[in-house]
């Protein structure tokens, strides 16, 4: 009898692990949610595959594996049932404001949400970039502002997180010790919500646009429009800072910022060429870090998703495209991740199981590529020259995004 139960317990966790983990190829890529082609919104309670999102620029897993999906122009959070494949509604109705906090998270309104992050305590953190708030919705479903005043600005250090102005921040963060980190990228600073005094306070960026301050303290560095942020295990926090096409990394001890990848030129240069300080990077906009501490850049502008490999010993670092060919567009999905089509990758994590989830933002799909630390596309591919010129230049900001924000920003 105890051998029956051990192999009924042994078959449910395999299936579980079946319908989180896909039996595709390593390295292929697959769609997870949504439908390619123009921004829209349906599917609510039927299989996610058939939903429509409307630029979707934030993902998230909470500890079951579900996923969670910032679907910015439609204004809402949205999760998929990792078991049944279906979508729903967490957070945000049919039109974009600021209303119901501290009530129902789906009866509240929400202003072209962007960053998601989940906390140890299943709390999940939404840059609400419209409404110039940080909100959160805790496990039973109620949504409370936890920074910002709803104010566009920047009035100081050391006030209180629910009453300082934040500017459209699009970048959020837990660090190992449970702090909130958010990229006000505005006003080009990194600001932590300090968890003994309830203060904001800025870690990273004087809130000058610029690029200076390498090799000294992160609070007199400068940045220019950071977006993602991210913690490794030993509390050492990565920078996309988008509009200097760098990567930047801030020692958890010393509090000294580096580059590690980009020297500060837009463009596409540098896979498996050279050290990863001398890469051309384009607006790079979605950070992930895998199981053996390599970075994992959504080179946004690039139509490309890239791997920063710094190998200490050796004192080597490079970079490699695993993800995209440089084509905008769609072209399908179920091929080696090399071979496709993107359109402004961004937002992305890896999952215990080493699969990479994305959002694919200008073609509306979340996406998901198998054992992604395990790929190696071949170097003499053609993916690894020059971008295939394209009639429209405008970047993934002038395209999606400005637009709809400067009209947002209007209405208040």
């Amino acid at each position: 009898m105890k051998k029956l139960i051990l192999l009924t317990m042994i078959c449910l966790i395999a299936g579980v692990a079946q319908a989180e983990v896909p039996l595709t190829g390593k390295g292929e890529i697959e769609d997870i949610a949504g439908v390619p082609g123009k921004r829209a919104y349906s599917g609510d309670g039927s299989d996610a595959l058939k939903a429509h999102f409307a630029s979707p620029m934030g993902i998230a897993e909470d500890r079951w594996h579900n996923i969670y999906i910032a679907d910015t122009l439609n204004h809402r959070v949205r999760r998929v049932d990792v078991r049944s494949g279906f979508v729903d509604t967490l957070a945000g109705i049919d039109r974009s404001g600021f209303f119901n906090d501290g009530g129902h998270a789906d009866m509240a309104s929400l202003k072209g949400p962007t960053a998601l992050v989940f906390d140890k305590f299943g709390n999940l953190f939404i840059a609400d970039t419209g409404n110039n708030r940080i909100r959160m919705v805790t496990p039973k479903g109620y949504i409370y502002t936890v920074a910002g005043d709803g104010r566009r600005g920047y009035n100081g250090e050391g006030t209180k997180a629910t009453a300082s102005p934040l500017n459209s921040p699009m970048g959020l963060a837990i660090s190992p010790t449970g702090e909130i980190y958010i990229a006000d990228t505005g006003n080009n600073r990194i600001r932590r919500i300090n968890r003994s005094t309830g203060l904001l306070e800025t870690v990273v960026g004087t809130g000058i646009p610029g690029d200076d301050g390498d090799d000294g303290l992160a609070a007199d560095a400068q940045l220019n429009k950071p977006t993602a942020i991210l913690f490794d295990k030993h509390g050492n926090l990565f920078i996309a800072d988008t509009r200097n096409h760098k990567i930047r990394f801030v020692d958890h001890k010393s509090k000294r910022i580096f580059t590690i990848a980009g020297d500060g030129t837009e463009g596409y240069k540098g896979d498996n060429d050279g050290r990863s300080r001398d890469a051309w990077f384009n607006d790079p906009t979605g950070l992930a870090i895998d199981r053996l501490g390599r970075i994992y850049v959504s080179d946004t502008d690039n139509q490309r998703i890239r791997r920063i490999t710094i190998d200490v010993p050796r004192r080597k670092s490079y970079v490699e495209t695993v993800v995209g060919n440089g084509v905008r567009g769609y072209n399908g999905d179920d091929m080696d991740s090399w071979d496709v089509y993107l359109a402004y990758p961004g937002a992305m994590y890896i999952s215990d199981w080493d699969m990479l989830y994305f959002v694919d933002v200008g073609n509306n799909v979340i996406r998901r590529v198998q054992d992604i630390s395990k790929v190696y596309p071949p170097t003499s591919y053609s993916s690894y020259g020059q971008p295939a010129e394209e009639t429209d230049s405008r970047t993934f900001y002038e395209v999606l995004f400005k637009p709809q924000m400067e009209a947002m920003q209007m209405e208040k």
